[in-house]
């Protein structure tokens, strides 16, 4: 630790501040030790893609980056993801994990960006092509900057990369609707799912109860609904209902009075590996998400991986949640509990929906970059 702070020392002072201004900063600020050392690839070589250092874990709760890193690697280029808390240097389905920045290219690369104070580091890179990806509505990062200046918030930072990046891309229609006004060549990229991973049968993990079970597997943050999810509970004292995932500090009072009623078990975080064992135990999945303004922009990779599993899913009316065939969705707690009673009672599916995968959800992407002849290094 200490020699990380030392190399974070003797950072550019601009990029040590803005390392200082983001969410996570205690490590973040240890992030960048140094300026990239390696050489890039050489002429006509596919472009290596750096994935610069945020909160994100590679084995924490798997989100949308992972599974795209996984299929740049997969198509053939040099993936690179940053992370000063690893012990060391590996490589994990085709991506190279890797402590600091001077592990990876200073030239010839796509910087993969969803967090827009990042673009602060791009100037350490040589001519770097700039995947700019908007997994959600901007709002969410609004609790994190509470008292943030708002010279550092993502709102200052996301209009610029907005305008420097190469390629913008969303999640949702509801995204393209917000978005694509400011860059009509943005590109749809919903989210997908590694079907194989949640398709395969593994065995039940040991710490569910018996019984019927719902279940969600997620974070349990602000958007999540506990004045339904309480409402349909008590409704349903003959079922269990699990959450997996972390629980975050500003509605951990909210979780542990969940907790205390009779057939709820809060389990709390799990090893991303472990998810499709408990996807396929739950004999239906929730999102119990509130609908707004933020969670509207909102595709929810559970619901996907629901599928994939072969497990009946039932979700607030969220748009993505309603237009996905196969997903009931229900506003109001007699509704909602009226849709977990029908996907009990309904037949046992033992095919598992063949959702689309993500090496076909980056292929636009993959096309884009070669028609613009940003996939190789020129």
């Amino acid at each position: 630790m200490s020699r990380l702070l030392g190399w974070a020392s003797k950072l550019p002072r601009g990029l040590q501040t803005a390392l200082k201004s983001l969410p996570g900063a205690a490590y973040l600020r240890m992030l960048a030790a140094g300026t990239p050392k390696l050489a890039g690839p050489g002429v006509g070589e596919p472009r290596a893609v750096v994935y610069l250092p945020t909160w994100l874990r590679w084995e924490g709760m798997r989100q949308r980056p992972q599974y795209l890193l996984e299929s740049f690697a997969r198509s053939g280029h040099p993936v690179y993801f940053v992370d000063p808390r690893e012990e060391g240097s590996r490589m994990a389905n085709g991506v190279q994990i890797v402590t600091s920045l001077r592990d990876v290219p200073s030239s010839g690369v796509i910087l993969y960006v969803h967090f827009a104070p990042v673009r602060r580091m791009f100037r350490l890179f040589k001519d770097p092509v700039v995947l700019y990806d908007i997994l959600d509505d901007l709002s969410i990062y609004q609790r994190s900057e509470a008292g943030m200046p708002a010279r550092n918030r993502v709102a200052a930072h996301h209009p610029v990369v907005m305008q420097r990046a190469d390629l913008v891309t969303v999640s949702n229609e509801v995204l393209m609707a917000r978005y694509g006004p400011t860059r009509p060549d943005v590109i749809l990229v919903p989210n997908g799912v590694d079907v194989e991973r949640f398709s395969v049968p593994v065995p039940k993990p040991d710490d569910l109860p018996v019984g019927s079970i719902v279940g969600y597997h997620g974070a349990v943050a602000p958007w999540f609904d506990f004045e339904l999810f309480t409402r349909v509970v008590s409704s349903c004292p003959d079922l269990q209902f699990v959450l997996v995932g972390p629980v975050d500090p500003e509605v951990a009072g909210d979780a542990a009075r969940v907790a205390k009623l009779p057939n709820v078990h809060v389990l709390g975080e799990r090893a991303s590996s472990s998810m499709p064992g408990y996807v396929q135990a739950f004999d239906v999945g929730a999102i119990w998400f509130k609908v707004n303004h933020m969670t509207r922009g909102v595709t929810p990779l559970k619901m996907y991986e629901c599928r994939a599993a072969g497990t009946p899913c039932v979700a607030t009316p969220l748009p993505a949640c309603v237009a996905e065939p196969g997903v009931a969705t229900s506003d109001n707690p007699e509704g909602f509990t009226a849709a977990i009673r029908d996907a009990l009672a309904g037949p046992t599916s033992d095919s598992a929906d063949r959702s689309i995968g993500w090496d076909e959800r980056l292929a636009p992407v993959l096309e884009r970059l070669a028609v613009l002849g940003l996939d190789r290094v020129r």
